[in-house]
């Protein structure tokens, strides 16, 4: 009797053989595509990356060439600014002395000091201009803004000190002089109401017999201290006017609304109102 056995066993380790050998070569198939699909992806992105480039280095040379451009044109740039500060100061100027005369040496000294810059060759076009739409924009300002200051009666006269000062210089207990405690300390402790040029410890300058109140560009108002007199600018009369007993009375609420004694609230500013012919 003939054993196929053996035969059986081997032709079953020839299969298995086989059969490895042909998984083995479809991972190796496997790998290979995912390699190849690995360098295709990676040669694209290398293409996108390219092409992205390509733009920016494209754009970078057209704002390269503008910037070229800007820079032929910078001389006739520069005495443009010029040009232009120069309308702008004339122009605030015109505003400054057709306006109500609030804060009138103030507003000229930062005018004057912006003409100063214009006329200094050393002055940087930029700082210039700057400068001058600040100015232009303060100018602006006024015509929406409430704004107190003090200062003295504007019916004194002319180079004479203020009925405040000229009291306090007389007796500083006068019931006109009236200072405040923190000022009355200073003057204990040395300074002085002289009005001594260059003198530091002068407080001369903080004496004054009242408080200003412009209302935007709409109306200008003086009012006393102790109240007993408030005036109103007349551009009409191009001269001042004395307040009525009520526009006094509102005057003192504009006033501490204005230098932030009091909350915000609605104020009655005195205007004159022409009659139709």
């Amino acid at each position: 009797m003939v054993n196929f056995k053996p035969a059986r066993i081997a032709l079953c380790s020839l299969l298995a053989s086989a059969s490895f050998g042909v998984s083995s070569l479809a991972q190796a198939q496997d790998a290979a595509v995912d390699e190849y699909v690995s360098v295709l992806n990676q040669i694209q992105n290398v293409k996108i990356a390219t092409a992205q480039r390509e733009i920016m280095a494209a754009r970078q040379s057209e704002n390269i060439e503008a910037l070229r451009s800007q820079i032929k044109t910078v001389p006739a740039t520069k005495q443009a600014v010029r040009g232009v500060v120069t309308k702008m100061v004339a122009e605030i100027e015109k505003v400054i002395e057709s306006d109500l005369p609030f804060r009138k040496e103030e507003r000229f000294a930062r005018l004057d000091r912006l003409r100063s810059l214009l006329a200094d060759s050393g002055t940087s076009d930029a700082d210039l201009f700057r400068r001058a739409m600040t100015l232009y924009d303060i100018e602006a300002n006024y015509g929406y803004t409430i704004s107190a200051y003090t200062g003295d009666n504007p019916m004194k006269a002319a180079n004479e000190p203020g009925r405040r000062l000229a009291a306090c210089r007389a007796d500083l207990a006068s019931p006109v002089c009236n200072l405040p405690k923190e000022l009355m300390d200073r003057l204990e402790n040395g300074a002085n109401i002289d009005g001594k040029p260059g003198d530091l410890l002068d407080v001369s300058d903080e004496i004054k017999d009242g408080n200003y109140v412009h209302f935007g560009r709409l109306s200008y108002i003086y009012l006393d201290l102790d109240s007993r007199e408030g005036y109103r600018w007349s551009k009409e009369a191009n001269g001042w006017e004395p307040l009525s007993s009520g526009d006094i009375l509102n005057a003192r609420r504009s006033v501490r609304i204005a230098r932030g004694e009091s909350a915000p609230g609605v104020v009655t500013a005195p205007i004159k109102v022409q009659a139709a012919q």
